[in-house]
């Protein structure tokens, strides 16, 4: 029996992204009769509260690690190994002590390394198994192994085969045991049938500061210089909603639920964000043209648009290279829709309850 399992669903809290595509997973969960509580930090815990006010939700403290404001990632983050090591010891006691009190039968921890269990069946949501750095490739291939085969399974949101998102991030020819690629995660749901667009632009920031609000100012600018009609959502998780006009055309809120986002994402005719996974995601699954960006610094990012930068559905852009209105006219010009062949696979979801 499935029916009443409790099982602990958590995110990490850099970005809104691994939050996002929690909300697949919550609600098939909950199809199945699972009970359900939400653990996190920051912002994406304060998302999932809003998507699922009704659920129990614990507070995970979340390592804290400010992105660089030039970049210089790999460094930035080498240097901080100690304390990201330390971290995940910290945050496995934590969850031993959570699972005897909330008396939790199973975890999915979408990339928080600490939350793995040696008695409860445990699963692991990331799309990063082969790290994209400019150096020591197989030392942390090697800890990638390490840390994922903690875990009873890890999930690769993403399709095997030529259809993939991820590319060499999430497929090699020497795959990591126990791997089960559980299809594409996200918290929209396939269109049905074609929106009628009533806006041209629809901006959708996420990601870590500074570079969220770097972005927000760009866009802002250039969507102000264009004056066509645009709504920007801010990523921005507050007690209380804030909508404003900037001008006639633009008009700003600070976020938007999953079931409205998918409207307003509907019914614009093209979406600007940053390359980041779930986004990508979530476009796909609906079929829809967006102007990309990938966050300064970012290997995974940068990667992403390297791979599909094929796609009939995207044009990708540099930061420092973005021209909003020549970008909006190169992604008009492409006629052919890609074919929704993406999928989740909700099977493993169910077999994961059978075995708590």
């Amino acid at each position: 029996m499935v029916e009443h399992k409790k099982i602990l669903v958590a995110p990490l809290n850099w970005g809104l992204g691994h939050a996002t595509r929690c909300v697949p997973v919550i609600r098939e969960l909950l199809a199945l009769k699972a009970e359900v509580v939400i653990g996190g930090d920051g912002m994406a815990l304060s998302y999932l509260r809003k998507e699922f006010p009704h659920l129990e939700n614990i507070q995970i403290p979340d390592l804290k690690i400010r992105y660089p404001k030039s970049g210089g990632f790999f460094l930035h983050f080498a240097l901080r190994l100690p304390r990201l090591f330390s971290h995940v010891k910290k945050e496995n006691r934590l969850l031993k002590k959570l699972v005897r009190e909330h008396k939790i039968d199973g975890i999915i921890s979408d990339n928080r390394y600490g939350l793995f269990h040696k008695y409860k069946p445990s699963a692991i949501i990331t799309h990063q198994l082969y790290i994209e750095t400019p150096a020591f490739k197989k030392t942390l291939h090697a800890l990638m192994k390490k840390m994922n085969n903690r875990f009873s399974a890890t999930w690769v949101p993403d399709m095997r085969g030529k259809s993939n998102i991820s590319g060499r991030l999430s497929h090699s020819n020497k795959p990591l045991p126990k791997v089960k690629y559980i299809g594409v995660l996200s918290r929209f749901t396939k269109q049905k049938e074609q929106a009628i667009t009533h806006r041209k632009v629809l901006v959708v920031l996420s990601g870590p500061e500074p570079f969220r609000t770097n972005l927000e100012e760009i866009l802002t600018k250039e969507l102000l210089k264009l004056n066509c009609k645009a709504m920007i959502v801010r990523g921005v998780i507050q007690e209380k909603q804030q909508k404003k006009n900037l001008s006639p055309q633009l008009r700003v809120v600070n976020y938007l639920q999953a079931d409205e986002l998918q409207l307003e994402t509907q019914q614009s005719e093209f979406v600007i964000a940053r390359s980041g996974y779930s986004t990508i995601m979530d476009l796909l699954t609906l079929s829809q043209k967006a102007i990309l960006i990938p966050t300064p610094g970012q290997t995974e990012q940068e990667y992403l648009s390297e791979h599909l930068s094929g796609s009939p559905l995207f044009v990708f852009s540099k930061e420092d290279n973005l021209d909003v209105e020549k970008q909006l006219k190169e992604l008009s010009e492409k006629d052919k829709l890609s074919p929704n062949v993406y999928s989740f696979n909700k099977d493993i979801i169910s077999d994961f309850l059978n075995r708590c």
